[in-house]
């Protein structure tokens, strides 16, 4: 695969046997996702679904957060037209992730918030440090996400989405273990070494079955997520007109 580490300002990759780990890494910034690492992740993801090297992927982070979200600094100084193109973007993103074709996990090491959500809820399977806290906190900052009622919504009954979107609540490692959100809580030091051998015992299914299962978990929520993209958008722009 072409992916050598210099090639991306984003992320870190390295290869542990046939699992292709990659990092967000922006540390600094809480790991948030700027333009720049959107089209990092998406073309390590459409590069390592076509590398037959690559058996699986773990998504981590370094740094004390996973992912904080989308980079509110970024999206704050948007006008409405753009902030439409940047759903948009944001929607290339998630479609390349829920058409990835091998096991994907996610070694969720902190604060894992908004746009972070999404990216370990849309993973085969996710593991936790006790510093895990997920939620979707967009409507504290006067934003909007068509995506987390959907989202959410796949794993919990509606109410209880209904529930969390609107008060921007996190949840935190126990929490979301017991309601099936991650897989495991288990020590950070353990945390990537516990993800790889999940993405390993992923990656020794039937792998032509596992495809064909994925997609069929993908097909069978597909009218939903299209829905929640455009809807985003639509909302994203209003809002941000809206606050003038």
């Amino acid at each position: 695969m072409n992916c050598s580490s210099g090639q991306w300002s984003t992320i870190t990759l390295h290869r542990h046997d046939s699992v292709l780990v990659v990092h967000l890494d922006r540390p600094d910034q809480l790991n948030a996702i700027n333009r720049t690492m959107r089209e990092d992740l998406r073309q390590v993801f459409d590069q390592a679904g076509h590398d037959d090297e690559v058996s699986a992927l773990v998504l981590a982070a370094n740094g004390r957060a996973f992912c904080a979200g989308h980079d509110i600094k970024e999206l704050s100084t948007l006008s409405p037209a753009e902030a439409n193109s940047v759903m948009l973007e944001i929607g290339s993103l998630y479609r390349v992730i829920r058409a990835f074709p091998k096991p994907l996990v996610s070694a969720l090491n902190g604060l894992t918030l908004g746009g972070g959500a999404a990216l370990a809820l849309f993973s085969d399977s996710r593991l936790a440090s006790p510093e895990f806290e997920l939620g979707f906190p967009e409507i504290d900052r006067g934003l909007v996400s068509a995506l987390a009622p959907w989202l959410l919504g796949l794993f919990m009954p509606q109410a209880i989405a209904h529930q969390i979107v609107l008060s921007g609540a996190r949840l935190s490692a126990e929490h979301c273990g017991q309601i099936g959100l991650v897989d495991a809580t288990v020590s950070r030091d353990e945390l990537l070494s516990r993800s790889l051998s999940a993405a390993l015992m992923l990656a020794k299914k039937p792998q032509a079955a596992f495809l064909l299962m994925k997609s069929r978990f993908a097909a069978v929520t597909e009218a939903g997520f299209l829905e929640a993209l455009q809807a985003g958008a639509t909302m994203q722009e209003l809002a941000r007109a809206q606050r003038g």
